[in-house]
């Protein structure tokens, strides 16, 4: 009884993560739009990843708990409080990670601009290369705070 328990267990947790990653391409789409949209028109890089990354934190919200750990949610004070702080330490990480490619590696337009078709540099610039080195480390923190912290129902806390 213990070992069906477990796969199911096992089970489950497979969905979720899978379902997780649906609302993150999903996300990112969000996050990458609004930050390319932004960046590109106006310039503001940083101020772009947040305002991108608050979208997909939104968005991520209302897909992740309705869907994703729909099973685990609470719609709780805590739950919700949890899922900011979550996200604002993913958030965190993605903007160091970002920082430490522009500013330790050196990934700007020029960098960009020697390897990259010169029909794509309108458009992809230093600043988009290091957003996509920076979002697999967010997804990561990200999904482990969710599970580990938000969307955990070993906690005992059900409903507010």
């Amino acid at each position: 009884m213990e070992h069906k328990e477990q796969q199911s267990g096992a089970k489950r947790t497979v969905i979720q993560f899978i379902k997780f990653n649906i609302v993150g391409v999903l996300n990112t789409l969000v996050d990458f739009l609004v930050f390319q949209a932004l960046n590109l028109l106006l310039g503001w890089t940083y101020l772009a990843q947040v305002a991108g990354y608050c979208c997909g934190i939104i968005n991520s919200y209302a897909w992740n708990s309705n869907w994703t750990f729909r099973d685990s949610r609470t719609r709780s004070a805590r739950e919700k409080l949890l899922f900011l702080i979550v996200n604002l330490v993913s958030l965190g990480v993605s903007l160091g990670v970002m920082w430490f490619c522009r500013s330790v590696l050196v990934i700007d337009d020029a960098w960009v601009a020697s390897w990259m078709p010169s029909f794509l540099t309108s458009f992809i610039k230093g600043d988009t290369v290091c957003k996509l080195i920076a979002m697999p480390f967010a997804i990561v923190v990200n999904y482990v705070g969710n599970r580990l912290f938000v969307f955990n129902e070993s906690d005992g806390v059900k409903g507010e």
